[in-house]
């Protein structure tokens, strides 16, 4: 006798009991790792809210005196160290011995934490008033930039710029460049010094503009180039050998 066929409708229904079969297996694979993540993600609860809880609060000294911030944040429980500030002209109008900043600021930390209080002295406070924060003149008018310099009490010097392809667009008269440059993270420059100001003349623009055109001129011979390669250098072609 020849073998029953399979209708479709009992293929798919047996295809769908073998995932039935399946499911227990996966579920018990899936819950026995949610199992074992739980612990973890219990401990990682556990431990932040312990440092949360651990952390305390450190208060704000700037403005107070140095000896009594020192003392006050050693009587929380702090590691302070004393730091004399460098002359900058925000701390004209400050007092001697008063702080002017503090790493880290005020907040939530770990007890025990290195709090640096940086403070000025009379001399520190004398010095910053000889002492100017540099502005950014790039882009500035020439006469601009050197008036500017002159109301801070600082000595402009002026250099013209060589020409160069790049400054084909630029206009003359305008400040390029500087030295020292402007960095708000450095302290100020001593009233007196002398600040170089770098500007394009006439010339320099209609040297620059020329150099500009050569550049762009050799880029457009490229292509050119590169077709008269095979009449520059001809390819022989293979001759048959005769037989």
């Amino acid at each position: 006798m020849g073998k029953k066929k399979v209708s479709s409708k009992g293929k798919l229904i047996g295809d769908v009991a073998k995932i039935f079969d399946i499911i227990p297996d996966t579920t018990r694979v899936i819950g026995e790792a949610v199992h074992a993540v739980v612990p973890l993600v219990d401990k990682v609860l556990e431990q932040n809210y312990q440092k949360k809880n651990r952390l305390v609060r450190l208060p704000n000294m700037v403005d107070m005196n140095i000896r009594e911030a020192e003392h006050h944040l050693q009587e929380l429980g702090f590691v302070v160290s004393v730091i004399l500030a460098k002359p900058h002209q925000r701390y004209v109008k400050r007092g001697a011995g008063e702080v002017v900043a503090m790493v880290p600021k005020s907040g939530n930390v770990e007890p025990g934490t290195l709090v640096k209080l940086y403070y000025v002295s009379q001399d520190v406070i004398e010095a910053s008033d000889q002492t100017v924060s540099l502005p950014n003149l790039i882009g500035l008018p020439l006469e601009e930039a050197q008036e500017h310099l002159r109301e801070l009490g600082v000595k402009p010097i002026l250099i013209t710029t060589q020409a160069q392809a790049r400054y084909a667009n630029r206009q003359t008269e305008i400040v390029l460049d500087m030295q020292p440059k402007p960095n708000v993270l450095k302290s100020g420059i001593p009233k007196g010094s002398f600040v170089k100001l770098y500007y394009l003349t006439e010339a320099g623009l209609g040297a620059s503009q020329m150099m500009n055109q050569r550049v762009r001129a050799k880029k457009l011979d490229v292509p050119t180039l590169i077709k008269k390669v095979p009449k520059l250098l001809p390819i022989k072609k293979k001759t048959k050998d005769k037989p």
